[in-house]
């Protein structure tokens, strides 16, 4: 692609200042801007982020645009910081020139204070244009490491999957995985362009030899990640030697990457937190890591995905990859994948692409393959056939833990709730008809015990179980987004703090909350309601089940909904 503004973005003169250079652009020039980012306020929203964009998955009633807005604001506030002054004024110059060529923009990073590589700026919104710039022209993170050449390949593309799913983590439906992943590449598989094969209960061991022994074009990881913030590096979970988690840190992952001959062009993590990164060190996140360990170019995800998601994005990856787009095309192509599969979706910011080099071609094809759909015949006929895999790991059991004890000082009753357990990168969905008929989620535990739910709260209810159960000393990360009215008028707008401005104190439950803010409490307990709002961090006095809802003693005229991310963290 010959239309590309790079931007190298490091440490300025003085603390909180930041250096913007072009370094290379399709207009020519080569500006300098000196910038001001609050990075630990921006590092500080990442939670309510994430919360925004795992709600969108959900299909429950809620309010997109506020969603929405917290995406936005990052969005628009990364944008303002590192277009501005004669930066702002190239990127423009640029973008004109581009689509006078009828071509797309390609926008390359090279972050290099490693503050700046934990931010998602794949958020990245122009509101001059009213676009999220990863959707209208491709977006990569760009590694300083050589410039590699693409590889000749001879079709079929040989592409491994993975799957780990180790004993005492949450299951993975192995048989579903296979369907989502051989329904994105069939088409290409059925001409001829693509080779998948498995590796199930990949192990260290089973992994080595499988590189040693063939050559791989793609690696698919299916599974789970982690970011171990004591030893401040990604981790990705193998089956150990007893069937258990085998967590391999980053830098290991890539030496063992590295037996392959030759080196797998590209590697694709489905995994949970396998693009997040550290604020003290550029290659502690696992894609940043194989990608300056040799990788051409690395997919990760930055939030875990959902499976009509994660399914979105590998049929329109691979189907660009194999009609012979750039990868960061391809990405954007599964981006737009994603876009498809619900209006208010936000998921198409969480692929994540490191690059190596300038050139986004991974690979290439023999003179007699160009522009055709189909490799010269064998003679037999038939497409490369789809290795089979195992029989499936049994589904993930209902391990909530429900209550449904009123106290007369704070009454409150089980309200429906759609709960988004995450494991495995995916989202496994249990709405309120399919579990006990309570109206509680389901619980599923993640590496370390951590785990996560989504729950919305619907602010004309009395109260919502979230489905959640801690134990004395348990801490709980609440995160809430969305828009509610009280009294149903259009005037008493509030988000999860409520009114700010302490009016309408008579209809509180909780005195020292604002009026409509979430709280929560611990049912069947004597502990008394607490405050939450936008993001509390709750440390469980005694063992409970958590309800939420709004500060009204008359929520049945309110409208609206929050939606509300518990992070459960098990006490040390």
């Amino acid at each position: 692609m010959d239309t590309v503004m790079e931007l190298e973005i490091g440490s300025g003169p003085d603390a909180g200042s930041y250096l913007v250079r072009v370094v290379r652009s399709t207009g020519g020039g080569d500006p300098v801007e000196t910038i001001r980012l609050d990075v630990d306020d921006l590092a500080g929203l990442l939670p309510l982020l994430e919360a925004s964009v795992l709600s969108s998955a959900v299909a429950a009633r809620r309010v997109v645009p506020a969603n929405e807005a917290a995406l936005r604001d990052v969005g628009e506030r990364l944008f303002a910081a590192a277009f501005r002054g004669e930066v702002a004024a190239e990127y423009r110059t640029s973008a004109a020139i581009a689509a006078e060529r009828g071509s797309d923009l390609r926008l390359a990073l090279r972050l290099t204070a490693p503050e700046l590589a934990a931010l998602p700026w794949e958020t990245l919104y122009d509101p001059s244009s009213g676009t999220y710039l990863c959707r209208r022209e491709p977006l990569v993170r760009h590694v300083t490491a050589g410039n590699p050449s693409p590889l000749a390949v001879q079709p079929p593309l040989r592409v491994l999957a993975m799957v780990s799913s180790p004993r005492g983590l949450p299951p993975l439906d192995v048989p579903a995985e296979r369907d989502r992943l051989e329904e994105a590449l069939r088409p290409q598989a059925e001409h001829g362009l693509v080779r998948l094969e498995w590796l199930e209960q990949a192990s260290w061991a089973s992994v080595h030899r499988t590189l040693l022994e063939d050559e791989w074009h793609v690696l698919h990881f299916i599974g789970h990640g982690d970011y171990d913030d004591v030893a401040d590096e990604g981790v990705l979970a193998l089956v150990g030697t007893d069937g258990r988690a085998d967590l391999v840190p980053a830098h290991a992952l890539a030496d063992l990457l590295d037996e392959a001959e030759p080196t797998p062009r590209l590697v694709v993590l489905n995994s949970c937190e396998s693009g997040a990164a550290s604020r003290s060190d550029l290659l502690s996140g696992t894609a940043a890591a194989l990608s300056h360990s040799g990788i051409h170019a690395v997919v990760a995800m930055q939030f875990p995905i959902s499976d009509g998601a994660a399914l979105a994005f590998a049929r329109g990856f691979y189907t660009a990859l194999a009609n012979g787009r750039a990868v960061d095309e391809a990405v954007r192509s599964g981006r737009i994948d994603i876009l498809g599969t619900g209006r208010g979706t936000l998921e198409w910011v969480t692929p994540v692409l490191y690059l190596r080099g300038d050139d986004g071609r991974l690979f290439t094809r023999p003179a007699e393959w160009v522009g055709s759909a189909t490799p010269p015949s064998d003679g037999s006929g038939a497409a490369p056939p789809m290795a089979p895999v195992s029989a499936a790991a049994p589904p993930p059991g209902d391990q909530a833990i429900r209550g449904m004890l009123a106290r007369p000082a704070f009454r409150w009753v089980a309200g429906g709730v759609v709960a988004v357990a995450i494991a495995a990168g995916v989202l496994f969905v249990l709405r309120p008809w399919e579990g006990a008929g309570d109206g509680s989620g389901t619980t599923v535990q993640g590496i370390g015990g951590t785990d996560r739910t989504v729950v919305t709260v619907e602010a004309d209810a009395d109260s919502t179980e979230s489905g959640v159960w801690c134990e004395a000393g348990d801490r709980l990360d609440i995160t809430a987004t969305g828009e509610a009215w009280l009294d149903a008028t259009a005037t008493a707008a509030i988000g999860p703090d409520g009114l700010a401005d302490g009016t309408s104190p008579e209809t509180r439950l909780l005195e020292s909350a604002n009026t409509g803010e979430l709280i929560g409490a611990l049912e069947d307990t004597d502990e008394p309601p607490f405050a939450i709002g936008s993001f509390e961090q709750y440390i469980c006095p005694v063992d409970g089940s958590l309800y939420l809802g709004v500060n009204d003693t008359r929520p049945g005229d309110n409208r609206g909904s929050f939606e509300v991310t518990v992070t459960h963290v098990p006490a040390q």
